[in-house]
């Protein structure tokens, strides 16, 4: 037991002392750390730094804690795959938040498409089950 803690403190020393911390760095720092090196440290940063803004955002366009979840993962998932050409990296909390905002607003409309489909489908199938002669 204390061999394993042993291994799992000396491995993150060796990762402090390869990659540093990121306690300090600029937003243009950590997002330059994250796609040079794909440094997951510097992802979880910006996730600590950015997430409760993110998640506000979603839970004030959005009802349900699900479709809240989906939208706050796939805004991290745009900036993993836009990152690299993001312009001005500094900027990075005001980026997240209008994609945040456009991610929960089409969520918002999408969910409302699927409840009218939905709603159309349950009505049309009670017609079809509708006898008059009953």
């Amino acid at each position: 037991m204390a061999s394993t803690q042993f291994a799992a403190v000396y491995g993150q020393i060796g990762r402090l002392f390869r990659s540093g911390t990121s306690v300090g760095l600029t937003e243009g720092q950590l997002l330059d750390r994250f796609v040079s090196r794909r440094d997951d440290d510097a992802f979880e940063a910006i996730v600590a730094r950015h997430g409760p803004m993110v998640l506000g955002v979603c839970r004030a366009l959005l009802r349900d804690p699900n479709d809240v979840d989906d939208a706050f993962q796939a805004v991290f998932l745009v900036l993993i795959k836009k990152a690299g050409g993001l312009q001005q990296r500094d900027l990075l909390g005001n980026w997240l938040y209008g994609v945040a905002h456009r991610v929960a607003r089409r969520t918002r409309a999408d969910t409302a498409k699927r409840r009218e489909r939905d709603l159309r489908s349950r009505v049309a199938d009670r017609f079809e089950s509708y006898d008059p002669d009953l």
